[in-house]
């Protein structure tokens, strides 16, 4: 199965070169299924969404998708906490957290994203909860298990290895969800929110283990790779390029390489490779 994962589009505050360019660069990869981690809009407005949505209409294979904290009205605090995500459901999808099984792969949403934080004063910060988690587990339980079984968040369970432009905080729980990702055979997981591309390896003893953070990756079994995407249209850059994922996985081997947008066109970035 091949997958386009793309991230925090920030429509209202988007390239428009960038958007005019990526379908037909999608339609080129020609993938199975589109992955996007959230955030479709800038402030979670109506217009906003009703770009995004149009933009999803021009791409060229069928799409699954979790919000982000974007998509959770920003200036209007009464729809934000009575309805947040009502915006989300009419324009993107029905179903925040969606499950989708097939040729041999499993993908599960979680929806990190909160309309507010009591654990933290900045309401942009994500949280995953003992429900979810179980949840999840449960849904991933229904398919065999020699499934490759994939996780779409907003918010990241992993911290990049260089330096952060902006120092943002993990998904709360990242710790118990990586946990609980090892035990079910959780094999990718899927992110944004950070604005940067890198792909980090946790193993199932629990460790991390350092690797070229940039890249192109090729994993085996007996891992989690854990793969951010940066932002693939927003002007909201942090020291990177726009840049999507492009992920392949034939059987239990998963390669993910980054397509950069430089300005005038896609490029590949150069190859990393990891040990098994």
């Amino acid at each position: 199965m091949r997958l386009v994962h793309l991230s925090d589009l920030h429509f209202g505050r988007h390239d428009d070169n960038v958007v005019a360019s990526l379908a037909a660069e999608i339609a080129f990869q020609n993938p199975d299924l589109i992955v996007v981690s959230g955030d479709f809009t800038q402030i979670g407005s109506a217009s906003e969404f009703v770009r995004a949505r149009d933009f999803l209409d021009k791409l060229p294979a069928p799409f699954i998708a979790v919000p982000g904290n974007h998509d959770v009205p920003e200036r209007n605090l009464i729809k934000r906490f009575i309805n947040p995500y009502g915006h989300y459901r009419r324009h993107i999808s029905a179903e925040l957290e969606p499950f989708l099984h097939d040729d041999g792969v499993a993908l599960a949403g979680l929806k990190t994203s909160r309309r507010a934080n009591l654990h933290s004063l900045n309401w942009s910060d994500g949280a995953i909860s003992k429900d979810q988690l179980e949840r999840l587990e449960s849904r991933f339980a229904q398919v065999p298990s020699d499934t490759v079984k994939v996780v779409i968040a907003h918010h990241p369970l992993l911290h990049p290895e260089q330096p952060m432009a902006r120092h943002q905080n993990r998904v709360r729980r990242a710790d118990k969800a990586l946990k609980v990702f090892s035990r079910i055979g959780v094999r990718l997981v899927l992110s944004g929110h950070f604005h940067m591309s890198y792909v980090r390896r946790h193993a199932h003893a629990g460790e991390v283990r350092k690797a070229v953070p940039t890249g192109p990756r090729e994993s085996s079994e007996g891992h989690i790779l854990v793969a951010q995407a940066a932002s693939t249209t927003s002007t909201r850059l942090r020291g990177e390029p726009n840049a999507y994922n492009l992920i392949d996985i034939e059987g239990h081997e998963i390669t993910i390489n980054v397509r950069e947008w430089l300005g005038e066109g896609w490029t590949t970035r150069e190859k990393a490779q990891e040990a098994a």
